[in-house]
């Protein structure tokens, strides 16, 4: 298939820099037509596209990966120091709440709907326009996290005064009063990193959660040596640095804009693409909210049950979100851009790009499952057995943490499937699904907690999940059609099972010599390696389009 070499304007941080070119095909039929969404049949220009893509994933995923490093760090101080304890449960709870607000107004709606419109305006009209747009997306961000801030912070004092006694309820509304400015840094923050990633840079807003990681363990040893026998204290230490770090984030990715020649002005006068946001804002922001009043539910359900609940509710998604931030997510953000500028330019494009980073995200997705599942507990003992967390302590995370990671696939699948709505500026059909799924997810709360406990609150994220992403690929397929994608998945699945055998067979050769914390260092810092490198290897004995594609994409010269 002939490819035509044309060149599309991007965003540029100088006049020096080398304009990239665009392949694309003349043809409205694909490789997708014929069962091959990677495009191997010497489609040299898609290798380029791909071979860049990857390139982008790579860094995104390098900087994630070192992020989740002292994110995990990060966590077994806080393990260490307060274990699964009645201060943990607050502090968990506690910044919940401006979390919600950050994924509400930065990472979900807000970004999903300003990226396309950043993207076409940046494409169409050049980065003067674009920042233009930026500027006055950030004035009335500014007023509304302002005053979001002040209400935030006013509700949880109110609510520190009529809590009952319990520790874990009057501790948790004091901390989310300390907490809640954050809110503002981290929006805006998020503000800054949608502008980067639509003009091609991902590198500095991957770092944003390292500074913060950073920040909160210097809060976390600062808090542990100035109060050495007050855990009440380390915890306000703790949320001090949480404001900090947001204030990092904020301030490193706006000077890198500033370097690309955005210049701040407050502005809030009126365009048609700031009424373009308002119309794609709304209905992404009504999809988020429940998506987001759905995992506060699960918090308030996990407080009421016991102490240990919600860091153990905490642990798991933290092992969950390491494959799905390094891997899913990472993939996401780098396909956005391109699926956002093919989305109505042309479509045949727009079904390849989508097939390409949902295979991607599969082949990354289930195999990390089915590991995560085998090695749970040396997972657990490796990162959080420090300090007073202990086996016991263990065995109270080691169900939630399994019953969580099973819904790994469903996240990952609903993650990108939602993008690719959001690509074609349809945010009101994820909204639809994200209140199914937050109905199903209260169902199943509600039936699952007393005979199962936080596992039970795990297993109803994990179903609700399944609904979700079962009911988004259903309507895509509707639009794209057949996506080409079945008997590589069929291989995914195969490599993952034969992995599985291979990891259990190591693991089970381990625990003949050793045991405890040596076992769990075995396990991670081998075995899991070794059963990784059996994932590929069967790959390529399958004969995978995707494994015989990347040496080809990662080492081609251009």
């Amino acid at each position: 298939m002939a490819c035509v070499l044309k060149y599309v304007p991007i965003a540029v941080s100088s006049p020096k820099r080398r304009i990239k070119p665009d392949f694309t095909s003349p043809k409205k039929t694909t490789a997708l037509d014929s069962n091959s969404p990677l495009d191997r049949k010497g489609e040299l220009g898609h290798l380029d596209i791909m071979a860049s893509a990857l390139k982008n994933i790579l860094k995104v995923s390098t900087a994630t990966v070192a992020s989740r490093v002292l994110g995990f760090a990060r966590d077994a101080a806080t393990m260490a120091f307060l274990g699964l304890s009645a201060v943990n449960a607050a502090y968990t709870f506690a910044f919940t709440l401006p979390n919600l607000f950050r994924r509400l107004l930065g990472e979900g709606a807000l970004s999903s709907a300003m990226i396309p419109i950043f993207s076409q305006t940046l494409k169409n009209s050049g980065k003067d326009a674009a920042f233009d747009f930026l500027n006055k997306l950030l004035s009335r961000a500014m007023i509304l996290l302002a005053l979001l801030s002040v209400l935030g912070t006013a509700i949880a004092l109110a609510v520190s005064f009529a809590a009952p006694d319990t520790q874990r309820y009057y501790l948790g509304a004091c901390y989310s009063a300390v907490l809640m400015p954050y809110m503002f840094f981290i929006c805006l923050a998020a503000v800054f990193c949608s502008a980067l990633n639509a003009l091609g840079s991902f590198g500095i807003p991957s770092i944003g959660p390292m500074l913060l990681n950073v920040a909160i363990i210097a809060g976390i040893f600062a808090g542990a040596k100035l109060f050495p026998s007050d855990d009440v204290a380390l915890g306000y230490s703790m949320c001090t640095a949480w404001i900090l770090g947001g204030i990092l984030q904020m301030v490193i990715p706006a000077a890198r804009t500033f370097r690309y020649g955005w210049r701040f002005k407050f502005d809030l006068g009126k365009s048609r693409e700031i009424g373009e946001l308002y119309a794609l804002f709304v209905p992404a922001l009504a999809g988020a909210a429940i998506i987001q009043i759905n995992i506060f539910v699960s918090k308030m359900l996990a407080l009421w049950l016991s102490d240990s609940a919600i860091p153990a509710l905490y642990i798991a998604s933290r092992l969950l979100e390491f494959p799905l931030g390094v891997f899913t997510i990472a993939i996401a953000t780098v396909f956005f851009p391109r699926l956002s500028a093919h989305a109505s330019s042309d479509p045949a494009t727009h079904k390849r790009e989508y097939s390409k980073g949902l295979l991607f995200t599969l082949a990354i997705a289930i195999p990390a499952t089915f590991g995560l599942i085998t090695f749970a507990r040396d997972i657990l003992a490796l990162l959080f057995q420090w300090g007073i967390f202990g086996n016991r302590d263990i065995d109270i995370c080691l169900p939630v943490v399994i019953a969580a990671v099973s819904g790994l696939p469903f996240f990952s699948v609903a993650t990108f499937a939602t993008r690719g709505f959001h690509s074609s500026k349809d945010t009101r059909t994820p909204m639809k699904i994200s209140a199914y799924s937050f109905a199903a997810n209260i169902a199943l709360s509600l039936a699952l907690i007393m005979p199962f406990g936080a596992a039970g609150l795990a297993a109803a994220n994990v179903g609700a999940a399944a609904l979700q992403s079962w009911l988004l690929s259903a309507k895509l397929r509707g639009h794209f059609g057949t996506l080409g994608i079945g008997r590589e998945l069929g291989k995914i699945f195969a490599a993952s099972a034969i992995m599985t055998c291979a990891a259990l067979a190591i693991k089970f050769a381990g625990t003949q010599f050793l045991d405890g914390k040596m076992l769990a260092v075995f396990a991670c810092a081998a075995a899991i390696p070794c059963t990784a490198a059996v994932y590929f290897a069967t790959l390529f004995a399958l004969k995978s389009e995707l494994a015989s594609t990347l040496p080809t994409m990662i080492f081609r010269k251009k």
